[in-house]
């Protein structure tokens, strides 16, 4: 019979001699302390993935979640779609130098419904979004140059507003991330 060969304790880091071949994990010093030890690591090793793994299940049914998910990778699309172009807004140019906003013409909360819309969102500067709440009529009159009279007035009709689930906007999140990298593979 083969003879096990001598380890070392994953606990105390001990070298020991296993008395049967591949049953002990540990070494027998301390009266049992480092078995108690090596099994209570396990079992916390085992707690954290399961709770890993219920945190994963729930952000996979997270609305909330998912939603901000897909706005991100939405809004990445929206930068780099208009990337060549300056602030839809003002004359800032694209060489502006500040931050980028992906700002929405019609808001997400007025209409929830044209918040994936492409013709509704465009690249625009931090201060005409943030600071002069998207000013909005220079952002009509650059619209209409951008996509047109009937497009724009494609945005004025109401739809009912869908209820989007959280697979809603996962598929929307993969829509979105694989037209980024197609954009970032043609820009390069």
């Amino acid at each position: 019979m083969k003879q096990p060969k001598e380890r070392r304790c994953p606990v105390c880091q001990e070298m020991y001699t296993p008395k049967r071949y591949g049953l002990r994990l540990t070494c027998c010093c301390d009266n049992a302390g480092c078995r108690l030890d090596y099994a209570q690591g396990v079992r916390a090793k085992e707690s954290e993935k399961a709770a890993r793994s219920r945190k994963k299940a729930f952000l996979d049914d997270d609305k909330a979640f998912q939603r901000a998910k897909a706005q991100k990778a939405f809004n990445e699309f929206i930068r780099l779609r208009d990337a060549a172009l300056g602030c839809v807004s003002c004359d800032k140019p694209a060489a502006w130098h500040g931050q980028w906003h992906a700002g929405h013409y019609k808001t997400t909360g007025a209409r929830p419904d044209l918040r994936f819309n492409e013709d509704n969102c465009h690249k625009q500067c931090s201060v005409c979004n943030n600071h002069l709440s998207g000013n909005l009529a220079n952002y009509r009159a650059e619209l209409e140059n951008r996509i047109g009279m009937d497009r724009l007035l494609a945005l004025g009709v109401e739809l009912t507003p869908k209820k989007y689930t959280a697979a809603d906007y996962k598929n929307i999140h993969a829509t979105y991330a694989a037209k980024v990298k197609e954009l970032k593979n043609e820009l390069k």
